[in-house]
């Protein structure tokens, strides 16, 4: 295997720009234009900084790409870390779903090393599907247990995993 330079899509990071400029606008301006009551610029207080916080963190994923080689995961950028596959010693895969029927979502891969800190990626990055099977191996070869849904969700992927057949 190769190394990869891997970045979310531009697409998905400026629509995420203008969901959060948008919000930060929409929660901010009547703040500053209007005189509303207390309650309600608590409120929109809220509102303007949960859509802050949502701004930054998309600026965070656009400085961040990640190096994938056979023995790392390099997150190169603001908050970047490195998880040796060698020493993997966490990894959970989780799956949001957008439709009550879950036949939409997105899924979240969280790993990390002995040492590090924890690395998170959810499958709009370009190459998901590469870290999570780089991971799930690397799990595999360092006993690492994983949990019933990392299990059903390695498996919605076509992933499997020696040793962590669904339980009977």
């Amino acid at each position: 295997m190769s190394s990869a330079d891997l970045r979310y899509p531009r697409p998905t990071i400026l629509a995420d720009y203008a969901r959060a400029g948008a919000g930060v606008l929409l929660c901010g301006a009547p703040l500053l234009l209007l005189e509303v009551n207390h309650w309600l610029a608590l409120v929109l207080g809220a509102g303007f900084a949960l859509f802050a916080l949502f701004l930054v963190r998309t600026a965070l994923r656009h400085r961040t790409r990640y190096l994938l080689t056979p023995d790392t995961l390099c997150a190169d950028g603001p908050a970047g870390t490195l998880v040796e596959w060698n020493r993997l010693d966490r990894l959970k895969l989780s799956y949001f779903s957008t439709k009550r029927d879950r036949s939409d979502g997105w899924m979240q891969l969280s790993i990390g090393s002995m040492g590090g800190r924890l690395v998170k990626v959810d499958s709009s990055l370009d190459g998901f599907h590469d870290i999570v099977e780089r991971a799930a191996h690397a799990a595999e070869g360092a006993g690492v247990t994983l949990s019933d849904a990392t299990r059903a969700n390695l498996r919605a992927m076509g992933i499997v995993v020696a040793g962590q057949e669904e339980s009977v």
